[in-house]
């Protein structure tokens, strides 16, 4: 029999409100893993043949971050699992923990098996987005893509509630800085154990498929609540591997790549849920997103951001309270690059609260977001091409054309990319449109 990682039953703790998620590792024994319920949200809710399926899905995803500490040579688990839900296992412990494999320097594709007794699906609810106005439970992340979301789902008559899972108090005030809405907050409790044993060096660490662990959380609460949509930000780039690994492509944003996505639709079909999940940014640029934000969201101009030195959730933080940027991240620098077409050099600087691209030290970024390296960073950055073409454009805008980093890229740049292509991709952004599984009245908005 292998050593086998096992993800217990999960359990609703209604003395403390919350979601009890239990683990067994064949090395470092039992963690488990607490996660607290929204305010507005009664534990008996929860209860019922759909909301159990749900949580299951969720104790498979937040599974990844203690199964990473060594990984196991099987997956068991304690409850059913329909086809759809099987297939989301072997997603979010093969792929999903791509970057992990491969930066730990295992074996990838990895080989375990998945060992769980088959459910038959559960009974297809009616979806419920025909009522008017539908309700959506809106992820929020805090960066451009969470603020575009909001407002394309206003435009679309819907009612958002902002959600946001965190892991601190102080990851939560930031993000509520970062919104001119109030949030709800769902808070994640990681076993202390894991954390002291990680920064021990005693387990593996890495990254996790973190977007489909939210997306299962989020839509555990949004069925709870009767809501009808779950939305999420997430963009046709994240679809392109960051690199490839002995002929195997591996992707930092797998879990919001639209293959992780199908998957997870079907899961949650296959649970029961009416609730709809769908990526509300999928068919356009990211480009497209950027100019949306200059334009017609340019209020949140001055509150968003996606410096992941924010989201520090333990130690010291690493900005200044009233700093939303570091200025030298590919985070920082990929961001910069795609709003800078849409606004002045000084107004881009305030947004940014430096100039990264005036900055000679953030070259390396740039060359990675732009498809001058083998690789792009371990980031959640977007298409090479759509970078190097926001670039291009740059480099025949007056105030933009002699900032060092764009002036100091264009040799390469040309030398690897078709000039022509370039200018042709930059006019295509704000046009073409990508396959989407999003409802019809959202589609009409985004001209999809």
């Amino acid at each position: 029999m292998p050593n086998a990682f096992l993800i217990e039953t999960p359990r609703l703790d209604a003395e403390t409100r919350s979601l009890r998620f239990g683990f067994e590792h064949p090395r470092f024994g039992r963690f488990e893993e607490a996660v607290a319920l929204p305010e507005n949200l009664q534990p008996g809710v929860l209860e019922g043949e759909v909301l159990t399926r749900l949580r299951g899905l969720c104790a498979v995803m937040i599974g990844t971050s203690y199964f990473k500490a060594e990984p196991a040579q099987a997956i068991r688990i304690e409850f059913p699992l329909t086809p759809a839900a099987r297939r989301l296992t072997e997603l979010a412990y093969g792929p999903g923990l791509g970057e992990f494999y491969v930066r730990n320097q295992l074996r990838y594709p990895p080989d375990f098996d998945i060992e769980a007794t088959i459910a038959a699906a559960g009974p297809a609810d009616p979806k419920l987005n025909a009522k008017t106005p539908p309700r959506a439970a809106v992820a929020f992340g805090g960066g451009k893509d969470s603020h575009v979301a909001s407002a394309i789902l206003e435009e679309a008559g819907a009612t958002g509630q902002r959600f946001s899972i965190i892991l601190s108090d102080k990851v939560g005030a930031r993000l509520q800085a970062m919104s001119d809405q109030p949030l709800a907050l769902i808070k994640r409790r990681i076993d202390p154990r894991l954390i002291e044993i990680n920064r021990s060096g005693e387990a593996l660490n890495g990254h996790i498929p973190i977007t489909g662990l939210n997306s299962a959380l989020l839509t555990l609460f949004a069925e709870a609540m009767g809501l009808d949509w779950v939305v999420f930000a997430n963009e046709r780039a994240a679809s392109e591997p960051t690199m490839e690994a002995g002929g195997h492509p591996v992707n930092h944003q797998f879990s919001k790549s639209l293959e992780f996505e199908d998957a997870m639709r079907a899961a949650f079909s296959e649970a029961g849920a009416a609730a709809e999940y769908f990526s509300i940014l999928r068919p356009v640029s990211e480009l497209w997103t950027a100019h949306f934000l200059a334009t017609r969201g340019a209020a949140a101009l001055d509150i968003f951001a996606s410096c992941n030195r924010n989201f520090v959730f333990a130690g010291p933080s690493v900005l200044a309270d009233d700093q939303r940027w570091c200025g030298a991240c590919a985070k920082c620098v990929y961001t910069s690059v795609l709003l800078a077409p849409f606004l002045s050099v000084g107004r881009h600087a305030a947004v940014f609260q430096s100039q990264p691209l005036h900055d000679r030290a953030n070259m390396a970024f740039l060359r990675e977001i732009a498809g001058l390296t083998d690789a792009k960073p371990w980031e959640c950055v977007g298409e090479r091409r759509e970078v190097a073409a926001a670039l291009a454009h740059l480099l025949t805008v007056d105030g933009w054309k002699k900032a060092p980093l764009i002036a100091g890229v264009e040799a390469a740049l040309f030398a690897k990319w078709d000039r022509n292509d370039l200018h042709q991709a930059w006019k295509d952004a704000l046009t073409a449109r990508s396959e989407h599984r999003m409802p019809d009245a959202v589609a009409a908005v985004m001209g999809a």
